[in-house]
């Protein structure tokens, strides 16, 4: 548990006109205080108008915590002594502290692990390319989807993420990166669709004008298959992107590998992603984990095209981050021939470099060396696919 000093500074008539002024100070458990990255700007308009401050309070407090990134309330000096004690006595500023950090001398991927107020653990990692650099954030802790090629999966779900824990990834990520982020995606630990209201909030204070200020369209928001949480999405007209990892093009695959393909069968999520569609006139992006022996033939490439027929789309293929050998990734020339396959007949191909696998970048394998737990995923029957 971590804890923070808070300061009370108390007053005693000691007869007269003599008063004592004694500074005590106590050990708060930092968990049971409320984190001001929780708040939206209109919440923290409401906050401050109850204390009878000016509205302009709020601009100079959103552009302390977003475009400075201020750490401590005493770095507000645009604001009253007084009112920088009051905010430190309501509110968490900074409610996690970084573990360990792993960088790859190929790529310059950087790994990240946190430790939250209440022990817990999470991920988050920068991948640079020419011209994006892109913050991968988590949503939970651990996930209860259980994916087979997922490190995450094997450490089940722990709890979903609050509001502030998501904002601050991003604001911690910040201060590390060489250069700015032009893209945020919900491709961390967890599944983002089962901590829906806390997800979207965070996407939103991201992208408020007042602070951050990030391009709602650079926000993407990945999925394992939660067709309730993809229909909510489009029936809210949320401006954010929309990614599904699909994984496999055919739904018996796709169940060996992805066990919530059980409940929400391939199917119907393509009927979901279709509504999506119909209702946002948005493409959705589909994420193709290449597995070799797998998932990757030219059958495999055709079923895929013919999914792409269905629902308008983009697909990004991206090469297994392996967590051991059970899942290797495909030779390239597996990958080139794949990309061909699929390249003349869907409107967008991207094809990821495997970014972070000399520093076991995939979600979980930063937890699980940290934890010293050994990741045990099932490995498939390649006789089992073939029928």
């Amino acid at each position: 548990m971590i804890y923070i000093v808070r300061a009370i500074e108390l007053k005693f008539d000691c007869g007269g006109s003599k008063w004592k002024r004694e500074v005590q100070y106590h050990k708060v458990p930092m968990e049971s205080m409320k984190n001001i990255l929780d708040l939206k700007i209109d919440e923290l308009q409401d906050y401050f108008a109850r204390l009878g401050e000016p509205a302009f309070r709020v601009k100079q407090v959103y552009q302390g915590l977003y475009q400075k990134g201020y750490e401590r309330f005493d770095e507000f000096t645009t604001l009253s002594r007084s009112l920088r004690q009051r905010l430190a006595e309501d509110f968490v500023l900074r409610s996690f502290k970084e573990l360990d950090r792993i960088t790859s001398p190929l790529d310059g991927t950087t790994k990240l692990l946190w430790q939250l107020s209440d022990g817990m653990k999470i991920e988050s990692v920068i991948i640079y390319e020419k011209k994006r650099v892109t913050f991968c954030i988590s949503s939970q802790i651990g996930c209860a989807l259980d994916c087979k090629f997922c490190a995450t999966g094997k450490m089940g779900w722990l709890r979903d993420l609050t509001v502030g824990e998501i904002v601050e990834q991003v604001l911690q990520m910040k201060k590390l990166a060489e250069r700015p982020p032009t893209n945020i995606v919900f491709m961390g630990m967890g599944e983002p669709m089962l901590n829906y209201d806390n997800v979207m909030r965070a996407a939103e204070i991201l992208a408020d004008e007042g602070g951050l200020n990030f391009s709602r369209k650079k926000i993407t928001i990945s999925t394992s298959g939660i067709i309730p949480g993809i229909k909510r999405m489009a029936d809210e007209g949320r401006p954010f992107r929309l990614a599904i990892s699909l994984n496999a093009a055919d739904q018996q695959k796709r169940l060996q590998t992805m066990p919530i393909a059980k409940k929400y069968p391939l199917e119907q999520l393509l009927k979901a992603a279709q509504y999506y569609y119909q209702k946002t006139r948005k493409r959705i992006t589909f994420e193709y984990v290449l597995i070799a022996g797998f998932n990757d033939s030219i059958e495999d490439a055709k079923k895929l095209v013919k999914i792409s027929r269905q629902v308008p789309c983009k697909i990004n293929v991206i090469p297994v981050n392996s967590i051991d050998d059970h899942f290797p990734a495909p030779s390239q020339e597996s990958l080139e021939r794949f990309e061909e396959a699929i390249q003349e007949s869907v409107y967008a191909v991207t094809v990821r470099n495997r970014k972070g696998w000399d520093i076991q970048a995939a979600c979980g394998m930063l937890y699980a060396a940290n934890e010293k737990q050994k990741i045990k995923p099932e490995k498939l029957s390649l006789t089992d696919q073939a029928h």
